[in-house]
């Protein structure tokens, strides 16, 4: 447990660690300063419709709709006899626009469900009954004001896998290296025990540092997010997300949530554990954050810049980088077959994942059991 508590310290002293990662979660926020907050007026307006959209609703959001659409284009075409620029629209008009676009957005995702099912119903495949058993748990009635879990999933799915990736290589890059490189391996490589305890140390000390920056990185995505847009939301449909507009998953915002942040601690737990197996490979920590890099962020540069075959292009996104977004596990329905049986592709990155996480750490107690002092 001393071990233990000593890599621990190790690891949570260096102070470019803290400095890097407060500069990390500021800049990813920027973007932040070009909404202005959720006013009092406009969480009213929303709660009026918040609720079952019912056929009623519907009807009225459609009619009320076209009402300010002529509205504003008579508007526009009086200031331009005028020669006036400027918004034609109202700063009530214009929220009650995003929200008529809402619920119309809501309705074509549910039709364009409504259709794949119809679809289904002629097709034979292996996934089909399993692609059709998801579509039907979706369930698009509710509506509310859902900007804070619509800000908070994007942001889990583009800056906290740049902020969580960049702190895992920063930190644990030099795990071993920096040993090797003081000679401090003399005394560590003299007893296999203390091999073996080492390595257990440092992979324990690597799942709690990887535990706290994802877990602190939430904590900022929400904290920030809701001082902003207020709370509301939570319990609406993913396919109010534009990214994910096709998904098959019946989940909520808050479920759904809940899930992306799990698979990215499992993946960031996995790639901890890759970046200690490389460390305790390299005498030099400019090579291990090299390799760890790379191996991190090549493979979205090569599917995003270079033309390759589908399923090329899909093995590369069972990749870190990649999963750790999470979002491509559930912006679509994709299956892998295993011995005849459909597996949707977020149960294989979750499985994947493990299995990556255990060699590596098995790969590592195995380097250090036979490395000699040099």
């Amino acid at each position: 447990m001393s071990l233990l508590k000593f890599e621990i310290y190790k690891l949570f002293k260096q102070k470019m660690v803290y400095f890097t990662f407060i500069s990390l979660l500021i800049i990813s926020s920027l973007y932040l300063l070009n909404f202005d907050r959720t006013t009092d007026s406009e969480k009213q307006l929303y709660r009026e419709w918040e609720g079952p959209l019912t056929e009623e609703k519907v009807k009225r959001s459609q009619v009320e709709n076209e009402k300010l659409t002529a509205m504003m284009e008579k508007r526009e075409e009086q200031m331009k006899e005028d020669r006036v620029s400027g918004n034609s629209l109202s700063e009530k008009e214009s929220i009650r626009a995003g929200l008529y676009e809402s619920i119309a957005y809501i309705q074509g995702a549910k039709a364009r469900t409504d259709l794949r099912l119809e679809e289904l119903e002629e097709e034979q495949k292996d996934n089909t009954d399993l692609e059709a058993s998801t579509l039907e748990e979706i369930d698009y009635s509710y509506f509310a004001y859902n900007k804070t879990p619509v800000e908070v999933i994007d942001y889990t799915s583009t800056f906290s896998l740049v902020v969580t990736g960049l702190m895992l290589l920063i930190g644990l890059s030099g795990s071993y290296s920096t040993e090797y490189r003081s000679g401090v391996d003399h005394y560590i490589l003299s007893s296999k025990k203390g091999r073996h305890e080492l390595a257990m140390a440092k992979m324990g000390a690597a799942v709690i540092f990887t535990v706290a920056i994802v877990m602190v990185g939430e904590a900022w995505n929400l904290l920030s997010k809701m001082f902003l847009f207020g709370n509301d939301g939570w319990t609406t449909t993913i396919q109010y997300a534009f990214k994910y507009y096709f998904s098959p998953y019946g989940l909520s915002m808050v479920n759904y949530h809940i899930i992306q942040v799990s698979i990215h601690l499992l993946a960031a737990l996995s790639f901890a554990l890759f970046i200690l197996f490389i460390s305790s490979l390299s005498r030099n920590i400019l090579a291990s954050l090299t390799i760890s890099g790379a191996v991190f962020a090549l493979p979205f540069f090569i599917v995003e810049l270079i033309q390759m075959p589908i399923w090329l292009r899909e093995a590369l996104q069972f990749t870190y980088f990649y999963i750790m977004r999470v979002e491509f596990l559930f912006s679509d329905f994709h299956t892998l077959n295993f011995f005849g049986q459909p597996v949707i592709y977020p149960l294989v990155a979750v499985i994947w994942m493990i299995v990556l996480g255990v060699l590596f750490a098995i790969l590592m107690m195995r380097v250090m059991k036979v490395r000699q002092v040099s």
